[in-house]
């Protein structure tokens, strides 16, 4: 905290006295002291706030689920109070909604185990004060190494940041905040994890497909084109919308009475890294929406430039994915979903001549060029192919149709990764999560005569 203005240190501090003296539920019955003791503010959000703090009594639980670490509970046992032991706590704000507050936990207590997430260690509550403790991870602000980073640090940040969407996807729960804001990343160890889940949500497919593509799974986290009763209407909505975009400005434009039911889906998310059918307002939204946001992290970090995206609104938003991506490649994004788009914007070529690889050069022109002063040959080439496998990799997440874009799975599966013709997530393969038929067990779940195959096995013993 020392290296703050004395204004702000001085504010940080009485912020943490005054959740210390919040904390008196908190309270160690036999030792008389507070669980926690917060040392100082590490960010602050439009819901929450999060300190820095110290478990004072931390030898007394079993933390190793969290900590992974079970040599240095043993140190704590044998040494005493071991200040190095850190947690992060996060002050909800009166403001936030219960239902919102106990759809976070129950999110948390969902993700425990999942590698690259932040950890729920517990959670409690004075009168209106909800406070959530969480495992704390060091890290780097973004904005101040994203311009530096070298081919190991951004294979380590993607593969990390991959792995905690992969964990948290095939668990069912789409976390709809991506951003680096978002990814603990420390530097020097290239480990991160996923935080801050209050616009999290579980997914929950449609009965029956509400747009022009069918809902995803858990075991499928893509979807895929369909033809619905609706298509032929969407289609000639379509192309009268063509028609009316070329009639000039003066008939462009919407009734400013209109009397057509207002769309309602959740356009939850960060301007800037919200997904096309997020924008679109599509009602059954994916847990593609994470991918596409990590994409434009790739992309930021890629091009040098953050933020990327930098529009008020979700019409300048889209106008600047169709800047990118062309016209014509929005519109047929937008009729996947139902919509469809209308612009006069003389400066928007309808399809672009430009790619995503010559836009990030246009920004990056030294993309290509290898970090050290004087390489070799050899170091040269796998430069070039390192930033090709990146390019490619950054065109799967960044694609606007939502049922061809690479899931968090597919994008671990890619070349980008792979050194020397290895896959770098195999050795983690074992670790997975795997179908109810596929484990040592499997035959005990299936049905035999309309039985379960354990009780089935288990009548023929006897």
């Amino acid at each position: 905290m020392d290296h703050r203005p004395v204004l702000e240190r001085t504010a940080i501090k009485a912020a943490c006295h005054w959740l210390h003296s919040q904390m008196w539920t908190n309270w160690d019955e036999e030792e008389g002291s507070v669980l926690y003791k917060a040392v100082d503010r590490l960010g602050e959000g439009t819901f929450s706030s999060v300190f820095l703090a110290r478990d004072l009594f931390h030898t007394k639980y079993d933390n190793e689920y969290w900590t992974g670490n079970k040599a240095q509970q043993v140190y704590t046992e044998y040494f005493g109070e071991d200040p190095t032991i850190r947690v992060a706590l996060k002050k909800i704000l009166v403001t936030s909604s219960p239902v919102r507050i106990e759809n976070e936990l129950s999110i948390l207590e969902s993700l425990r185990g999942s590698r690259n997430v932040s950890k729920l260690i517990t959670a409690f509550r004075q009168d209106d004060q909800v406070i959530i403790v969480m495992s704390y991870h060091p890290c780097d602000d973004f904005r101040h190494f994203y311009r530096h980073m070298d081919v190991k640090h951004i294979r380590s940040y993607m593969r990390s940041l991959l792995r905690g969407l992969k964990e948290i996807h095939q668990r069912g729960i789409i976390h709809r905040d991506i951003k680096p804001a978002n990814f603990l990343y420390d530097y020097a160890t290239g480990q991160g994890a996923i935080c801050d889940f209050g616009l999290a949500e579980r997914y929950k497919p449609a009965r029956r497909p509400t747009c022009q593509h069918s809902s995803a799974s858990i075991r499928s986290s893509t979807s895929g084109k369909v033809r619905t009763a609706e298509t032929p209407a969407v289609e000639r909505a379509v192309y009268q919308a063509r028609k009316r975009a070329k009639l000039g400005d003066g008939r462009v434009g919407f009734l400013g009475d209109d009397t057509r039911p207002s769309m309602k889906t959740n356009r939850a998310g960060t301007r800037g890294f919200r997904a096309p059918e997020v924008l679109l307002k599509c009602p059954d939204q994916s847990f593609a929406i994470d991918t596409w946001s990590a994409g434009i992290i790739l992309l930021s970090i890629l091009a040098q430039k953050f933020p990327i995206f930098n529009s008020t609104d979700d019409v300048e938003a889209m106008m600047e994915i169709a800047a990118l991506f062309g016209r014509s490649a929005l519109e047929r994004c937008a009729m996947l979903h139902n919509r469809t788009l209308i612009c006069n914007v003389p400066t928007l070529d309808a399809d672009p001549q430009r790619t995503l690889k010559s836009i990030v050069l246009r920004l990056n022109p030294h993309l290509y060029t290898p970090p050290s002063s004087c390489p070799s040959s050899w170091e040269a080439e796998e430069h070039i192919r390192f930033i090709d496998h990146a390019l490619r990799l950054l065109h799967g997440l960044l694609r606007l149709d939502c049922t061809s874009r690479f899931s968090a799975s597919e994008a671990l599966q890619h070349e980008f990764f792979s050194e020397e013709g290895e896959d770098m997530d195999q050795d983690f393969d074992d670790f997975e999560p795997v179908g109810i038929q596929d484990g040592k067990c499997g035959n005990l779940h299936g049905f035999v005569d309309g039985r379960r195959a354990s009780y089935a096995v288990i009548a023929s013993k006897s």
